[in-house]
């Protein structure tokens, strides 16, 4: 009985470690996609601690760490060390704590799952429970637009695009098209079930009727791109069944949803979207149990097809063939559709679209071509990193950045770019921390797509390199749930291999190696300590996040005695963060507590001096205690000059006398509730 313990405890372990990455997804989706402090500091916390109890409890802890893991780890914990260091030099800590929360939740996941020695059954399952988990959010999401007297949602800033349950629509674009080139993963593998590669094809129409809604052009270009490389580098016979199978009902529910009116805008609600509705839903439940039923009946092809002998020398011909063919329609077709004009025009539109535009219809954004305002963000990135080249301006910058020096009066937070952002906020050494991470998982999966697993990993490839490239255009980084599989799937994925193993045990005989070893009973208590101490700090951001929104609601409602409360409860568990002391100053300024309001809000802003929100509740508070707010005012103006609010604080405390910036004070707009 003894020995069958740690058998049974390994079991369970590396079950938890196959639903992980699928569980998480699907939290984080329906948390905002993660984009908000709570959900990623409390998934750390979660990580942390699994990883803690792995590295006590586990006999080899350490079993998958090879070169691949290695190097993607020690490049992504620098990432999340340096995000942490950045606080030393920036104004606002508070935010560099919350990146490093985001981060250090990447890197827990990449470490611990990463940590399993590599099994194929454990990395089949995991990549069947995210895709699963995936594939239901999409369903999920798309039910609020074809079918919303079964889920409704409520009104967002662009309620006609899709955005549900991740928040953002370019969000859920790209976690729609990892889903697809997943799932399609799993419907070309030859060793797969016939009901899971039914199920799997199945999917596709579903998720890209999704995909559709969103009407995200980076997500589809993306895909596009995703797609490419998978078919470049799957070189499977069982391509061409799959391929049969999922294309036709696909490009159906395409055709299906442009031709849609009322479930393409923000009216999908009304009668006439609510009957197109309906009969969408019918329409795509066909395509998709058409897709797999295809899928199934073609594995028949797939068995015939294996008993064609075909040698390497005509193999190599025919892909020549197919190759030539491919590209002269493609060389006849751009020149039928005068495609170098078109593509010139296009970079035209793209280069010259100074800001926000966009079309009239919602389909029209599949025909335009421009840059919404992301060549200005760039741009201004690259002028900072200029200015700070090493260091940067610290973690969760940017947004204060934009709003000083961007000359527009759209609000931007993130760079729609990890990559410039990184530049911006951590300078040349966040850029090459980070990208050698992301080098490192994908340069791991590309080692192993020769063998029996090709399938898999070039699914996995296309799906990383995929959210990679999208990352670069979008805020994919801030949202978890788009890239949490990049490192907790990846470094499943490159884990190292049993043999590997061996090899590196015998590298270490000889005292070459410099893979991890698997340290004694007291250097493993020591480790397991600090991975404690890692999450300590997710787990006062969790907490007092979770106090701090209370505290807004409870401010929101009126009930000023309750969000005092809640606010000191969160500068107990945190006092960093300048959020909750505006709270508590708002409320004393509404009870008459003229001094202790006004010592609320000076503290918010040594909290974060470069946040004009603190500025302005300044300027709020010292007009309500009969003070001069102007010099308040006015820098809240010069930190967001373009931003409404702290134009209009700047306007009503310009000019006049106590009395008046008084009576002006008591009906000022409030940057919270």
């Amino acid at each position: 009985m003894a020995r069958e313990r740690p058998a049974t405890a390994t079991l369970i372990a590396g079950g938890l470690a196959a639903i992980g990455p699928g569980a998480t997804t699907f939290y984080l989706a329906f948390r905002s996609g993660g984009y908000f402090a709570g959900a990623p500091a409390i998934v750390a916390v979660i990580l942390g601690v699994a990883l803690m109890a792995r590295v006590v409890l586990a006999d080899h802890p350490f079993e998958g760490f090879g070169p691949a893991l290695v190097w993607a780890a020690t490049g992504l914990g620098l990432f999340t060390i340096w995000t942490l260091t950045s606080a030393l030099w920036s104004h606002a800590p508070a935010q560099a704590l919350i990146e490093f929360d985001r981060a250090l939740m990447y890197w827990l996941a990449l470490v611990l799952f990463g940590s399993f020695a590599w099994s194929r059954e454990r990395l089949l399952w995991a990549v069947r429970a995210l895709t699963l988990a995936m594939v239901l959010v999409c369903v999920a999401g798309l039910v609020t637009r074809i079918l919303p007297e079964l889920h409704s949602i409520q009104t967002s800033i662009e309620n006609d695009r899709l955005s549900y349950p991740l928040s953002y629509w370019n969000g859920l674009g790209i976690f729609a098209a990892v889903t697809i080139l997943l799932s399609v993963g799993l419907a070309t593998r030859r060793e797969e079930p016939p009901l899971i590669k039914s199920l799997a094809a199945a999917s596709v129409p579903l998720v890209t009727a999704t995909l559709y809604f969103c009407f995200t052009r980076g997500a589809i270009g993306a895909l596009a791109i995703g797609l490419v490389v998978f078919f470049l580098l799957c070189r499977r016979r069982e391509l061409l069944s799959s391929t049969l199978a999922i294309l036709p009902p696909t490009i159906v529910a395409v055709l299906l949803c442009l031709s849609t009116h009322a479930l393409s805008s923000k009216h999908y609600a009304s009668a006439a979207g609510v009957s197109e509705g309906h009969t969408l839903t019918l329409e795509l439940v066909g395509l998709a149990l058409a897709a797999g039923v295809l899928r199934w009946l073609l594995g028949a092809l797939d068995r015939r097809v294996d008993r064609v002998e075909i040698s390497t020398r005509t193999l190599r011909r025919a892909w020549a063939i197919v190759v030539t063919v491919v590209a002269i329609f493609v060389i006849v077709g751009a020149v039928a559709v005068d495609a170098p004009s078109k593509i010139s025009s296009g970079f035209q539109s793209f280069t010259n679209s100074k800001s926000l535009q966009e079309p009239g219809e919602l389909q029209e954004r599949f025909n335009t071509v421009n840059n919404n305002g992301r060549l200005a963000q760039w741009e201004l990135a690259l002028t900072n990193f200029g200015r700070h080249p090493v260091l940067g301006t610290g973690a969760g910058t940017y947004g204060r950045l934009w709003a000083k020096e961007s000359g527009e009066y759209f609000k931007v937070v993130n760079t729609h770019s990890v990559y410039f952002e990184a530049m911006s906020n951590l300078g040349a050494p966040g850029l090459i921390f980070l990208l050698v991470a992301l080098f490192s998982i994908m340069v791991g999966l590309a080692m192993r797509i020769r063998g029996p697993d090709r399938i898999l990993y070039v699914a996995l490839l296309a799906a990383v390199f995929t959210w990679a490239v999208h990352a670069g255009v979008d805020w994919d980084w801030e949202l978890p749930a788009t890239g949490f599989f990049v490192f907790s799937l990846g470094g499943m994925a490159i884990a190292a291999r049993p043999r590997e193993q061996e090899e590196v045990a015998d590298d270490a005989e000889s005292s070459s190696s410099w893979l991890p070893r698997v340290p004694g009973r007291t250097g493993r208590l020591a480790l397991g300590i600090g991975c404690l101490v890692l999450v300590i700090t997710p787990a006062l951001v969790a907490i007092s996040q979770g106090m701090l929104n209370s505290a807004v609601s409870k401010f929101e409602e009126g009930n000023c005695g309750g969000a005092s409360h809640e606010a000191l409860d969160a500068i107990h568990v945190l006092s960093v963060r300048p959020d909750p002391y505006q709270v508590i100053g708002f409320c004393d300024m509404r009870e008459g507590q003229n001094e202790l309001a006004l010592s609320m809000l000076e503290t918010a802003v040594k909290r974060d001096e470069g946040e004009w929100e603190s500025w302005y509740g300044l300027a709020v508070v010292q007009a309500a205690a009969g003070q001069d707010p102007r010099a308040a005012a006015l820098k809240a103006d010069e930190l967001a000059p373009h931003e409404p609010l702290a134009e209009l604080g700047n306007n009503l405390f310009t000019e006049g006398n106590p009395k008046i910036w008084k009576r002006r004070a008591e009906t000022a707009r409030l940057p919270i509730g």
